[in-house]
Parts: structure tokens; C-alpha cells; sequence
């Protein structure tokens, strides 16, 4: 009996174990969890003299820990041998997970027993087998455990870990409540994030293992009630297509959810791409069928580009099914074709001409109509123009193979007429042909046109090259939406701060950008977009880098390009302004939060208020608003730094005197604001006379000023160079200061007065020149200082007439810029005149002083000399100044005086430099001349006498002269370092006004010979009237006059002396 009985129980042990060791669990892992991958079987075992070896078998979702109690019995025997043999199969060696075993063993003193158990493995790699011999009877049990993931879209807090936490209680009560069976153990482990992630166990007994699956799924459903709960897709998205086609329909495929998942109906769905929601609109359609949706972009762009996901939503609860795209999903390379020429003129003399076209890499093009040209990535056509050819344009077609809405047109002008322009660039071409090449710089698309002149030369080029990148942009902009412009945002920053000095030195790239943010304006006011933070971040990077300090050139053009256009075309629009409209536009469509950006160039503040309001900007700018009407409003305020390099500083009497001199604040308010304060910090402390004003679009037919309406001037504070303005509206903000002082109605007084006595002197100067001309000659130093004071007379004439004409052009109300050109330009030669023909006076001096009686040069060459230095080198001066500056509308003052420029160009230095350097040369002439006539004795012979006389006339006139030539033109340069002192002015205004007066005086009438000389020829008309000298008061005033110079002139007039004066006198 008590041998059948071990023999039961060894047979009982040995069906356990081989149980136990064979037992294998296998649980798929459902769609709505993820497992942890670990699952261990461990054999029992039992104490020494006992030695076990344990086999692992891996399962990649299933975690399975045995744990074994054995209670062992051994009692005296027959000696008996009973061999085991246990087979475990495993696919790879792996390392046994140790769990602890607890046995219990009572042992009783027998004939010694002996059960011998030897593994056998079958596996892949090498297990040593293990004999153990044991003295006892053991019994197995096994325990499967599993770890499961459930992912929730909650957002996660630390605080869930947390048991007292009530989403942790209702998650771990649902996932306990699932368990009925006594047997099996579920625990909730852990929260982590990624939304958020509640991780639990599942324990059970072999006898009692569940359905994990179901389980789980159960679990998961009945979490679903209270939280949405996401069911992850084992598959990706299905794309119509392996990329997007530029402006080609793209469809994306979601779904549908696993049958187990019981999802039934799908009530909505939900698109996003790159984390962003994709809305509906007319380039994005979703559809809902049979528990799938698909998406579908009817056009798609590169803003389009990135990683796709959905979310189909179950009817009942909080579930939903969500799926990804495998990889990036991107727009494929936009094609862009280049042809060579665009438009070319072309004889029908018998030849051909070299057609060129070119694609990007992975198209390929063909000419439409010519096949014989294949079709290739470039391929060449020459195109036959056979004698007596059909006249007129002709278009080739180069089109994109097998996409033929990709195509770009070379035209051909035809003609059997010889061509007046000939270049290597543009070709041949008759006078008005307008020429088209493709642009030469890499990355750049558009076209290079220049049109044909009589002069036989292609002149007015015009650089239309873009950016190709920033055409993309452009191009798709057109068809932006809520959807994509996020994304497109991003990419223009890009774009713009990757290309910034391309950008900044091209008026074309500018304006394509310019024209990107109005299309944006339009669509986000059309579509009632709301502009995100971020996105607002991306159009203020890309408007800063439009504004720094190296755009300030490129804006001039493009302004006056605009002030050009507008006057030719009342519907043309201005850049600048179309810029600072736009980001109004955007800025007034920002979602209702409160923000701060902060750029390199601008910073933005959204902020909300009720009663008062106050903020400083970087020290620069100060904004207040002292009351409202209680309610709560938000405010927006972006500061620019340095938008005085975009807008121009015209006001509203079209004036270019000021300056911005101070930031450009833009200032929007959710509700109605009546009284604003604004305290600027002054940016150039030179300028005076500040001005508050606001950028008003309507003013110059849409050009846009800066206008004052609204505005007051508060305070002015030079110690502290702040400025404070009160508006009682809203919009873009700054002040205007001038580089001159204020407009005086006496410095017009002294002004004209003084050119009008100026110009009388003038006169009487060249009449009494021409009544004395024939009493000249003799004397040659005479005659050739009364040639000099002759042209110095008819040049400054000259250049008062053309400053009365300048002075007309700038007061009226239409602007006529090339009559004002030309205005200055006279007046910069006849001014330059007028202080050379100084400067040949003065020489004269010299070479006379240094060789009276030394023979030498000729009167007519010292004629040649005088009139090459007085006419010659102003005429090359003012030639070379307008050459070097107009073209770069740097010659004259814009929408001021005609007059060279200063601010822009520096063009006044072609003015300043000579006249003052001619002004130090007579200074140190003068002083060596008078330093040879105090040492040279006086002559003895009349010759000399004559001769001495007449150089120091020179010397006089020149000593008067120049200084005050020097202190006018002084004064004039004292203007541009003080612009705000008004004694300066008025000084200036003086002497420049009264400079033919001084002519006169110091010119002509300080000569004694000169007075005398128009007395004699008053004597005749004395004697012929039969007047007494008593009774005769102009006889009595020449005589005043003689007499007065007598004893200055070093010598006395008899009356012989005085009748032989038509003969023998010399001035």
C-alpha cells in the first residue's frame, strides 16, 4: 500500500511538472494596448540534495511569472530508479529570469530513493542538460502576469500618480471593476505622459487565465465612458499618390477601425497635419463612409507638406481610432522652366535662330509643334527665318512633357528690316523694341528687358529677376487657406532670413514680398482667419528683415518708381505703403489672447486693460492712455526700429524737408479709444521743429503721407530729447523733424528782396562794362580783369534767373521733376562759374605780379586759359555730378527745392568742395601778391604806374570779393552742420541774396579809372543840354565822385588828362 501510494504521488509529480514545464502562453496583443515584452516560465525547485536546471521560452506581449510552492514527502523504499525526461522548446537562448520559490519539505529516514530527471532541449542555440536526483515528491502551480499600456488624450499631470487623485481612483476603479474572479489580480501601475499613459497589470493562475485580450478591450471601452481613449492603428495612412504634385489633388485614406473594436458608425472625424487641425475649406475636403474618411487637397502645395494623422470618433463614448503616415508626405519639386530668348528680334535673312529650353531635374520639356526637337531636361530648336519670312511675333511653346499646363513662350519679332541696336545681350532690335533675356544669376526666374534707342543702343534695363524661391512663395499664396497658412508663414521667414541679402538689395524681391503679405492680409480678412502667435512671430521676422538699415536704398527706388507710377497711372499702388497695410490688416486678426514678441527689428505687445494703460518700449518709446470707459479692452502695439528706412517722410504739403526722427508705433485697440499719448525718444538731436503725426493711406492718390490731423504737439524737452504727442485716433505713428529751421516769412523777405537788388547791380554792372569797353584795350592786364568781372557778372545773373525758375518749379503743385533736374543743374554750373572765373582773376593777378614786364603767354592765351578754367571745369564738374547721381534719383531734393541733394547722395559736396577750396586758393594768392607789391618799388614810367594801378585793383576787388564769396558759401555749410540755428540762416540769406551787389561795388565802382571814365562820357550830354554845373545834380554827383577817389587812387587828373581819356585812358 504504501508503495502504490508513492508511486501515485511520483506520478502525480511527474504529470505536474511535465505540465509545468511544457506550458505555454500565447496572448495577442490587442489593437488598443501595447504589452510589456517579457514572459518567463521558471521550473520548480526544491531544496539540495535537489538540483533543477530551468529552460525560458520568450513571448514578445506577454509577461508570465511561475511561482511554485512544493511540499515534498519521502518514505523508506525499495531502491527504485525513475528517469524524466522534459523536453522544452525555445527559439533562442536567453538568460532565465531567478523568481523566488518557497518549498517546503518534510523528510523521514528510508532506504535511500533515487528519482533521476534529464532535460532534453530542442532549441536553436546550445543548452548544457542538467541531471538532478532528488529524494523528494514536488507539486507545481503556475501564475501568468501581464502589463498593458493605455493611452488617453488628457492632458498628463504628476499630480495622477497620486492615489488620492480622483483620475487616478477612476481609472484604477475601472480597471478593477473588470475583474470578477477572485483568483486573478489587476493593479494599476503608473501615469506617464504622452498625452497620457496609464499602465496596469493583469496576474492569474494557469487554472484561471483569462482572455488578456478581451480583458484589456473591456478595460479600455469602459474607460472610454469617462475619457477618450485612443485606439492606435497597426497599419499607416494609404496616400493616392508616392508625393504631391504641385497644384495636382492629393487623397489620404484613414480607417476603417478593426472589427473587435466594435466602433460601429464613425460619427466624425478629425484631420491634422503636424500636430496642426486641418480644417475645411475649398482646397480641403473630408468625407465620412463605411467607417473610413479620406482627405482630399484639391490642389496641392508645399505648405501642404509634412506628417498626416486622423481621428475617426466612436458614436457611443469617448473612443477614437487614430492612424499616421508612415513617413513625411512632400510636395515634389515644382517645375520651373527657363527659356532663352524671351524676346528676340530677328532679320528673315536666311539663317536660323538658337531656341533654348530648360526644366529642373526629374521633368522633362518639349517645344509644342516642333518634334524635332525631342524632348530632354534642355533641348535646342533653331528655329529657321528663311528670306522673305512672314513679318510680325511669333510664340514657341515650350512646354513640361505629358503636363503641357507648365509652359513658358519665347516670341519672336520678325522683320526684314536691318536693326538699328546691336548688343550682345539683348540682340539687334529696331528704336522702340523692347528686348527680354532670362536672368543670368542662379536661383533667380523672371526676365531682363531693355528697350532700343536711336542712339543704337539698348538703354532702360529693367531688372525683373526674383528669387526662385520667393516666386514659389508667391505663387502659392494665391491659393492660401486657414489650413496652410500657418505653415506658409513658416516658410516665408525661412525663405526671408535664409536669403537675406539677396532680398534686402533687390527692389523686385521686396516687392514680391510685399505683394506675399497683402495677399495674406486679403485672405486672412476674407476667410476671418485668426493669426496665432506664432504666426505672427513668422510675419514680423519677415517684415524686420525688410526694414534693417541695408534696405534703405532698394526703398528709394521703389518709392520713386511708386511716385512715378502713380503720376502716369492714378491706380498704381505704393510699396511702403502697401506694407504697412498689410501688417495693420494681420495685426487687427490675432487671436483674443495676450502675448509678447520680441525680433531682432520689432516688437509686439497684446495686452488687455480696463481704466488706464501705460507701457515702454526698449526705453525708446512710451504709450498712454489716461481713460477709458471702464471697459475691458485689448490693445496691441507693435514697435518698429527702423521703418523710417521704408516710408517716406512726405507730409501732407507733399514736403521731403523732415526726417523720421523718432520710432514708427502702430497702436490697435479692441475697443474705442479717444485719448492716446505717445512719448518718443528722439533719434537725431540735431533736427528741430518736431511734428506728431499718423501714416494716412489716402493722401497723393493712395501714394500715402504722413498726416497731422488728430495730433498735437504736447511737449518738447530738449534736456531729456523726448517728444510727447496727444491723438485722438488710432493707427501707424511718429513725428517728422526737419534738418532746416522752421519756414520764416522774413527769410523769404530778405531772400527775394536781395536777389532782386542783386540782380539790378548785375545789370548796371554789364552796362557800365559796356559803356567803358572801348577805353580797355590798350591796357592788356586791364582788359583781361574786366573779361573776369564781366563772366562773374553774367554768371551769377544767369543763376538767379534759373533760382527764380528753380523756386517756381518747386511752389507748384504738380511736380515736374525734370525740369527741376535741369533747374539744378544749371544752377550748380553757373554758381561754379562764377567762383572759377574768381579763381582765373586771382591767377591773373599772380602770373602779372610775378612777371609784369617778363613777357610770356599771349592775351589771347591767357583768354583761352580763362575761359577753359571759368566754363571748362564747372561744365565737367556738373556734367560728371548729374551722371553720377540721377540715375540713382540722387541729384536734386525730392518734393523741396531744386537744388542738389544732400541727405541722399551728398551731391551739394560736387558745389562745396570746389567753391570753398577756390576760396582758400585766392586767400593765400592774395596774400603773396601783396606781400611782392609792398616790396617792389614804384615805377617811374607811366606804363608802370598804369600797370601797378590795375593790380591793385585786382587786389582790392579780390581781397573784398572772396571773403565775402567765402563767408556766404561758409555760411551755407554752417546750414548743414546746425540746420536749426535761425541767425545762420538769416546770415546766409543776406550775403547770398546781395552777392551782384557786391559785384558792383568791389568789382566795378572801387575802380577810380572806372568813375572817372563815367564821367567823361557824362560830359558830352552835360555840354549838349547847356546845364550849368551848378544847376546840373548828376554833374554835381560824378563830380562828388571823382573827387573822392582822387587822393586813394595815388594820382590827380587834369583836366588835359580828362579830355584824352577816350584815347589814352586805361582801367
Amino acid at each position: 500500500m504504501a508503495f502504490q501510494q508513492l508511486v501515485f504521488w511520483f506520478n502525480l509529480m511527474i504529470i505536474i511538472n511535465c505540465k509545468a514545464f511544457n506550458a505555454t502562453t500565447t496572448t495577442l496583443p490587442p489593437v488598443t494596448t501595447t504589452t510589456m515584452p517579457n514572459t518567463t516560465i521558471t521550473m520548480p525547485v526544491t531544496p539540495p540534495p535537489t538540483t533543477t536546471t530551468s529552460s525560458t521560452t520568450t513571448n514578445t506581449t506577454l509577461t508570465t511569472i511561475l511561482t511554485t510552492t512544493t511540499k515534498s514527502t519521502t518514505t523508506p523504499t525499495t531502491n527504485t530508479t525513475f528517469t524524466t525526461t522534459p523536453t522544452t522548446n525555445t527559439t533562442s537562448a536567453t538568460t532565465p529570469t531567478t523568481n523566488a520559490t518557497t518549498t517546503t519539505s518534510t523528510t523521514t529516514p528510508t532506504t535511500n530513493t533515487t528519482f533521476t530527471t534529464i532535460p532534453t532541449t530542442n532549441k536553436t542555440s546550445a543548452t548544457t542538460p542538467t541531471t538532478n536526483t532528488i529524494n523528494a515528491t514536488s507539486t507545481t502551480a503556475t501564475i501568468t502576469t501581464e502589463t498593458f499600456n493605455i493611452t488617453m488624450d488628457v492632458e498628463f499631470k504628476e499630480e495622477y500618480n497620486q492615489e488620492t487623485n480622483d483620475f487616478h481612483r477612476n481609472v484604477n476603479n475601472t480597471i478593477t471593476a473588470e475583474v470578477t474572479n477572485q483568483q486573478i489580480e489587476a493593479k494599476l501601475i503608473h501615469f506617464w505622459s504622452g498625452s497620457t499613459i496609464a499602465q496596469y497589470q493583469v496576474s492569474a493562475p494557469s487554472s484561471s487565465k483569462p482572455d488578456f485580450e478581451a480583458l484589456n478591450l473591456n478595460i479600455s471601452n469602459n474607460l472610454a465612458k469617462l475619457y477618450p481613449v485612443i485606439f492606435e492603428a497597426s497599419d499607416s495612412l494609404k496616400f493616392s499618390s508616392y508625393y504631391g504634385f504641385y497644384e495636382q489633388m492629393v487623397t489620404v485614406t484613414c480607417g476603417p477601425p478593426p472589427v473587435n473594436l466594435s466602433f460601429g458608425t464613425v460619427s466624425a472625424a478629425e484631420w491634422r497635419r503636424n500636430t496642426v487641425l486641418i480644417y475645411e475649406d475649398e482646397e480641403h475636403k473630408i468625407s465620412i463612409k463605411d467607417g473610413i474618411s479620406n482627405l482630399t487637397v484639391s490642389r496641392f502645395i508645399s505648405a501642404d507638406d509634412g506628417i498626416y494623422e486622423c481621428r475617426l470618433m466612436r458614436t457611443n463614448d469617448k473612443a477614437f481610432f487614430h492612424q499616421k503616415s508612415a513617413t513625411y508626405f512632400s510636395l515634389k519639386t515644382k517645375p520651373t522652366i527657363v527659356v532663352s530668348p524671351i524676346r528676340r528680334y530677328v532679320q528673315c535673312s536666311g539663317g536660323s535662330v538658337a531656341l533654348i529650353c530648360s526644366v529642373n531635374a526629374g521633368y522633362e520639356v518639349e517645344f509644342q509643334g516642333f518634334s524635332a526637337a525631342g524632348t530632354g531636361t534642355s533641348i535646342t530648336y533653331n528655329y529657321p527665318t528663311p528670306q522673305g519670312c512672314e513679318q510680325g511675333e511669333k510664340t514657341v511653346i515650350c512646354q513640361l512633357k505629358n503636363r503641357p499646363l507648365f509652359a513658358n513662350a519665347i516670341t519672336l519679332q520678325l522683320s526684314s528690316q536691318n536693326a538699328v541696336c546691336k548688343d550682345d545681350t539683348f540682340g539687334q532690335g529696331n528704336v522702340g523694341f523692347i528686348a527680354a533675356v532670362p536672368c543670368s544669376q542662379p536661383n533667380n526666374v523672371g526676365k531682363i528687358t531693355a528697350v532700343c534707342k536711336e542712339s543704337g543702343k539698348f538703354e532702360d534695363v529693367e531688372d525683373n529677376c526674383i528669387l526662385l524661391a520667393v516666386q514659389n512663395l508667391l505663387d502659392e499664396s494665391q491659393i492660401l487657406d486657414t489650413t496652410t497658412l500657418p505653415a506658409f508663414l513658416e516658410q516665408l521667414s525661412n525663405v526671408t532670413v535664409n536669403f537675406t541679402e539677396e532680398v534686402i538689395t533687390s527692389p523686385p524681391n521686396i516687392k514680391a514680398i510685399v505683394q506675399i503679405l497683402t495677399i495674406v492680409a486679403n485672405k486672412t480678412s476674407s476667410f476671418n482667419i485668426s493669426i496665432s502667435r506664432d504666426s505672427m512671430e513668422n510675419v514680423l521676422i519677415t517684415a524686420g528683415v525688410l526694414t534693417i538699415n541695408g534696405t534703405k536704398q532698394t526703398w528709394n527706388t521703389l518709392n520713386t518708381n511708386d511716385t512715378k507710377s502713380i503720376s502716369n497711372n492714378t491706380d498704381a499702388e505704393s510699396v511702403s505703403s502697401s506694407f504697412l497695410d498689410s501688417l495693420e490688416t494681420i495685426t487687427s486678426h490675432l487671436v483674443n489672447t495676450t502675448f509678447d514678441i520680441t525680433t531682432d527689428f520689432i516688437q509686439l505687445n497684446r495686452t488687455t486693460f480696463t481704466d488706464t494703460f501705460n507701457a515702454e518700449f526698449n526705453s525708446s518709446v512710451t504709450i498712454e492712455i489716461p481713460e477709458s470707459n471702464g471697459d475691458n479692452k485689448t490693445i496691441t502695439m507693435i514697435v518698429f526700429n527702423s521703418l523710417d528706412n521704408v516710408l517716406p517722410a512726405r507730409d501732407e504739403a507733399n514736403s521731403s524737408l523732415n526726417s523720421i526722427n523718432g520710432r514708427v508705433v502702430l497702436v490697435q485697440s479692441s475697443g474705442q479709444i479717444n485719448n492716446i499719448s505717445f512719448t518718443f525718444d528722439i533719434l537725431n538731436d540735431t533736427l528741430g521743429n518736431p511734428e506728431c503725426v499718423f501714416w494716412n493711406f489716402s493722401l497723393f492718390d493712395g501714394l500715402g503721407g504722413w498726416d497731422g490731423k488728430g495730433c498735437e504737439l504736447v511737449l518738447n524737452i530738449n534736456e531729456t530729447e523726448t517728444v510727447t504727442c496727444n491723438c485722438n485716433h488710432l493707427t501707424s505713428f511718429s513725428i517728422l523733424m526737419s534738418p532746416n529751421s522752421p519756414k520764416k516769412l522774413y527769410l523769404d523777405i530778405i531772400t527775394y528782396i536781395g536777389v532782386g537788388i542783386s540782380m539790378g547791380s548785375l545789370v548796371i554792372c554789364l552796362i557800365i562794362e559796356g559803356l567803358i569797353w572801348r577805353k580797355i584795350r590798350n591796357n592788356e592786364t586791364s582788359y583781361l580783369r574786366h573779361v573776369a568781372i564781366v563772366n562773374i557778372a553774367v554768371s551769377l545773373l544767369i543763376a538767379n534767373i534759373w533760382f527764380i525758375i528753380g523756386a517756381a518749379i518747386s511752389d507748384a503743385e504738380v511736380k515736374n521733376p525734370p525740369a527741376c533736374t535741369a533747374a539744378t543743374f544749371f544752377i550748380h554750373f553757373f554758381y561754379l562759374a562764377l567762383f572759377f572765373w574768381m579763381l582765373a582773376s586771382a591767377m591773373l593777378l599772380l602770373y602779372r605780379t610775378t612777371s609784369v614786364f617778363g613777357g610770356g603767354l599771349s592775351k589771347a592765351s591767357m583768354l583761352a586759359i580763362g575761359f577753359f578754367l571759368g566754363y571748362g571745369a564747372p561744365v565737367i564738374i556738373a556734367t560728371v555730378t548729374i551722371a553720377a547721381t540721377a540715375p540713382d534719383n540722387g541729384y536734386i531734393r525730392e518734393n523741396t527745392i531744386c537744388w542738389l541733394n544732400w541727405d541722399k547722395s551728398k551731391a551739394l559736396l560736387a558745389f562745396v568742395i570746389p567753391a570753398l577750396s577756390i576760396v582758400v586758393m585766392n586767400l593765400i594768392i592774395l596774400v603773396v601778391v601783396l606781400y611782392k607789391i609792398i616790396r617792389r618799388r614804384v615805377g617811374t614810367t607811366a606804363a608802370q604806374a598804369e600797370e601797378r594801378h590795375v593790380l591793385v585793383v585786382i587786389a582790392n576787388s579780390l581781397a573784398v570779393l572772396t571773403p565775402v564769396f567765402g563767408i556766404t558759401w561758409g555760411l551755407g555749410a554752417g546750414i548743414l552742420a546746425d540746420p536749426t540755428n535761425e541767425g545762420i540762416h538769416i546770415a546766409f540769406a543776406f550775403f547770398n541774396s546781395l552777392q551782384g551787389f557786391f559785384i558792383l561795388v568791389f568789382g566795378t565802382l572801387l575802380d577810380g579809372k572806372v568813375r572817372l571814365a563815367i564821367a567823361s562820357w557824362s560830359q558830352p550830354s552835360r555840354s549838349r543840354t547847356g546845364s550849368t554845373s551848378a544847376g546840373n545834380p548828376t554833374s554835381s554827383g560824378l563830380r562828388f565822385l571823382r573827387n573822392w577817389r582822387q587822393g586813394r587812387d595815388g594820382y590827380n587828373m587834369t583836366s588835359r588828362a580828362s579830355s584824352d581819356l577816350h584815347s589814352t585812358s586805361n582801367t
